[in-house]
């Protein structure tokens, strides 16, 4: 337990080492070999709120799940791959298009990394004022990293019109974005672009297609157990 604690306060080191002074500062945390969850931040409401993100390391790549929340930050994550990992980074799934998702596309793109997602988020991209991501799909795309495989879906309108969920297979892990709520919230956040009446139907279907994942990552707060039963018991009460 000592070294694990130990190991875990090593690598949120290096990724506070990459900050800039005076700016949110990333974290990041191993969750297992090859695999790792990031924390970005921003003021929402006037509270700091946190975003989680993937780091997927595969024999001579990564990819990233979404974006930080800005430029700076997205900076901060590049750099710890490019230290922590030395491996380039052939792509960055953005799962939808708000930004704790896509506010570091501009960053991606002058570093010429490839962005990945659906036509839905391409389009909203566009409205936002966010520049459109460069590989573009309809319903389902899968990413093959050697011998790792990343499949990125879409299960139908939820937290939003466009959102994504990206199955990360070598672990059997998947990554809810903020279309899951974590096991712990309360509310369902941010509904303001949230299609209520669909989202229930919509995890079903990604239930159908990813049956019993061994982890849950969500958008939002810890990864424990029972993040999609709570969401569908937050959605019962809207």
């Amino acid at each position: 337990m000592r070294q694990l604690l130990i190991i875990s306060c090593l690598v949120l080191f290096s990724a506070y080492s990459y900050a800039q002074e005076g700016a949110y500062q990333i974290d990041v945390t191993k969750l297992d070999s090859g695999l790792y969850l990031y924390r970005s931040y921003a003021q929402y409401e006037g509270n700091k709120v946190s975003a989680n993100g993937l780091i997927v390391e595969a024999n001579d790549s990564v990819v990233v799940i979404d974006s930080p929340w800005d430029n700076d930050q997205t900076t901060q994550l590049l750099d710890w791959i490019e230290v922590e990992i030395g491996k380039p980074v052939a792509a960055v799934v953005i799962t939808h298009a708000h930004n704790d998702r896509i506010g570091g596309i501009a960053t991606l793109h002058e570093r010429n990394i490839k962005t990945v997602s659906s036509q839905l988020t391409k389009v909203y991209a566009l409205k936002r004022g966010f520049e459109a991501p460069r590989k573009i799909f309809e319903k389902e795309i899968t990413l093959s990293l050697g011998d790792y495989v990343v499949n990125v879906f879409y299960p139908g309108a939820g937290h939003t019109v466009d959102n994504t969920v990206v199955y990360i297979a070598p672990f059997d892990v998947l990554y809810g974005g903020c279309f899951i709520k974590s096991s712990g919230a309360r509310d369902l956040g941010n509904i303001e672009d949230a299609d209520l009446d669909s989202w229930a139907n919509s995890i079903q279907n990604m239930r159908k297609r990813f049956p019993v994942p061994k982890m849950v990552i969500p958008g939002h707060g810890d990864h424990a157990p029972g993040a999609i039963e709570n969401t569908l018991k937050l959605l019962s009460y809207k």
